[in-house]
């Protein structure tokens, strides 16, 4: 990886560089991962306060990015495009560090992920949210585990389910609304509510 820029590029520029990369323009490509590189590692480093794996996760969002540079020419905002895709991929990892350890010890997981005066909050509400899906019927259970653990798509969902799109953001919108309430009335860890909306409850796509 080359040294990777830290200053501001002028907005026409980065559209022009989505633009060639949505055709298959490595060096266009290689362009913005120098321009954005920074900003995404800063972005995973404050939330896993790893360099090893901030730097895994800045390296899969752009693995994504190329993978899915089709969609480049419509961009509009591409700091907010990787804004949301950074992070997604953020939750993902840690999400994944969760499953991991979670037949290991609990405190070592929340000890990888949180600060040590909200770790047993966070396993508490987590667990909270997590039997709260398992209460959703079957299909929405389905589709809201797809969308918020496994960070589908709305339209991956409704490809794979061979349903519309709109059914797909019905079920997330309901979900979404059982599964606050639910954690509401067995939970008063308004803190860690706070924390697990950023990470389940408002992660993914509006």
């Amino acid at each position: 990886m080359s040294e990777h820029a830290a200053h501001s590029y002028p907005e026409g520029e980065v559209k022009e560089l989505c633009n060639l990369t949505s055709q298959g323009d490595e060096h266009a490509f290689t362009r913005l991962v120098d321009i954005h590189w920074n900003r995404v590692y800063s972005h995973a480093l404050a939330y896993t306060k790893s360099t090893q794996r901030a730097q895994e996760i800045t390296q899969d969002v752009f693995l994504k990015i190329w993978k899915k540079r089709l969609i480049l020419a419509e961009v509009d905002d591409f700091k907010s495009f990787l804004f949301i895709l950074s992070r997604n991929q953020v939750i993902s990892a840690m999400r994944k560090k969760l499953r991991e350890l979670s037949a290991e010890d609990p405190g070592e997981i929340m000890e990888e992920v949180m600060q040590p005066d909200m770790q047993v909050q966070f396993k508490e509400v987590y667990e909270i949210v997590l039997k709260g899906i398992e209460q959703l019927p079957p299909v929405r259970r389905k589709v809201f585990k797809m969308s918020r653990l496994d960070g589908l798509s709305y339209e991956e969902i409704a490809q794979t389910l061979n349903i519309s799109r709109n059914t797909v953001k019905e079920h997330i919108v309901l979900g979404l609304n059982f599964l606050r309430t639910y954690v509401h009335t067995h939970s008063d860890q308004m803190l860690t509510l706070t924390v697990l909306g950023a990470i389940v409850l408002c992660s993914g796509e509006k």
